[in-house]
């Protein structure tokens, strides 16, 4: 829910008319009837304080570091993250950074020249260019905003370069260099559902309007793009799934879908049921070709042979600026607790072979080593599932963390839970190969094109 706090410092801390406009008010009043957020209320174990306080990651690595004596999956770093906001002033229920992040220090030229070799170095392929919202390099001076040049940068190197936002840093760049927008090869725009009342509360300013007009600039600029949205118990209902291929068949964009991925205990309250995840993808994917499968348990139940999590294997995030200037890195952008280094003084090649990393390597590599998936049928493409959602749920549900636990939406027991009635899922799917979009093979993700273009 939105508490009226953020509301407060939503319509206070104006930075330009898109965010101070004359829509502000009137959705801040709108009856709380309108959105339709579902709640379980689950009961909770009595959690530590090393979980209960999402900044413990600041005092030092906190992710365990498991079976070390185990081998690691091959690595192969190409997709990448990178979290550029630090600030925000919108308060979406379901972020994943507010709740462990503190306002950053500004980037400067010298940071992105660093950042930039260093990925080069490593042959980083695609670099996704968001977290909050990415036009806030210098907090909420757009004067100051270095996006454009970090695009121009990465471009230079060889990079391709793309663009997630709730529509915001897309219209803003647009208007102050338009020059930029043309270098982006794929851009993600936000959107929480496809009825504007709901979006707008869920993000605690009235950006609906803009994440349609964000969606016109693609088509414009003839610019390949998705409308992503986050499943969440509220939102993943068979009206919203049918509504979303609508808007998405009248703009000729992808869908992408990331489940919620658990950051905080109140996420519980509306995260997706293991029956609804599959109900709700069994609808969706029937009505899409396949772009991506890279969500572990989508590629096991339609018979494509995934390889697991990428998470540390085949990419990674870069977190924003912290406010003492580093810029630390992590396998999985929800995972905090595995953040580790700083990007503007260590070695990207020593970073990727932290302890943290090879974790994540050695769960990929060993997922009869997690609870609960020795000897299930599906381990091979499975391989344990996401390992965010896995560790982040099994934290505030059992009050311990640990990686090599099993994912939430386990195929082996939604299926037993079935009793025979399972939703269908397209099986073998032909899923391209020479699509580039920088969400591919990068997190736990669902990307498809929907039938049927209407636009």
């Amino acid at each position: 829910m939105i508490h009226s706090h953020a509301r407060q410092r939503t319509s206070e801390r104006a930075v330009d008319d898109f965010v101070t406009n004359p829509f502000v008010e009137e959705f801040q009043t709108m009856p709380q009837e309108h959105v339709r957020f579902a709640t379980t209320h689950r009961s909770l174990p009595v959690l530590p304080a090393t979980i209960l306080n999402p900044e413990t990651h600041y005092k030092g690595n906190v992710g365990p570091i498991e079976h070390t004596h185990l081998s690691e999956c091959a690595m192969h770093i190409e997709n990448i993250g990178w979290t550029l906001g630090n600030d925000c002033p919108y308060r979406c229920t379901h972020c994943y950074s507010m709740s462990a992040r503190r306002k950053g220090a500004n980037l400067d030229e010298w940071m992105i020249e660093r950042i930039v070799e260093q990925l080069a170095s490593l042959g980083v392929k695609t670099v996704n260019l968001g977290g909050n919202e990415p036009i806030f390099t210098a907090g909420l001076d757009l004067k100051r905003s270095l996006l454009h040049r970090i695009i121009q940068r990465l471009t230079d190197a060889g990079i391709y370069v793309g663009l997630t936002t709730s529509g915001v840093s897309l219209l803003q760049l647009e208007k102050l260099h338009p020059e930029a927008v043309d270098l982006l090869n794929d851009i993600d725009v936000s959107f929480d559902s496809p009825f504007p009342e709901e979006h707008n509360r869920n993000r605690g300013a009235a950006l609906f309007t803009q994440a349609e007009r964000a969606l016109q600039i693609c088509c414009e600029h003839d610019i390949d793009h998705t409308i992503i949205m986050c499943a969440m118990t509220w939102n993943w209902t068979d009206e919203h799934i049918d509504r979303i291929l609508d808007l998405a068949r009248a703009n000729d964009a992808h869908i992408r879908i990331n489940p919620l991925k658990p950051v905080e205990p109140a996420h519980l309250d509306i995260l997706p049921s293991r029956e609804s995840f599959y109900r709700g993808f069994s609808r969706l994917m029937a009505a899409c070709d396949q772009v991506d499968l890279g969500e572990p348990l989508l590629a096991t139940v339609t018979g494509h042979p995934g390889k697991g999590c990428p998470c540390g294997r085949t990419s990674f995030r870069i977190h924003s600026i912290t406010p003492e200037g580093k810029v630390p890195v992590s396998p999985c952008v929800y995972v905090h607790d595995y953040k580790v280094g700083d990007l503007l003084t260590d070695d990207i090649h020593d970073i990727v072979q932290s302890p943290q990393f090879r974790t994540f390597r050695r769960r990929n590599a060993h997922p009869e080593a997690v609870a609960g998936c020795d000897g299930c049928e599906f381990l091979d493409v499975c391989r344990g599932g996401c390992a965010a959602r896995s560790y982040l749920h099994h934290q505030f549900e059992a009050g311990s963390k640990s990686l090599f636990v099993k994912d939430p939406y386990c195929l082996r027991d939604a299926k037993a839970e079935s009793n025979g009635s399972f939703p269908a899922f397209p099986q073998n799917p032909e899923v391209p190969t020479d699509k580039i979009l920088v969400h591919r093979d990068y997190l736990c993700t669902w990307i498809g094109k929907p039938h049927g273009h209407i636009g």
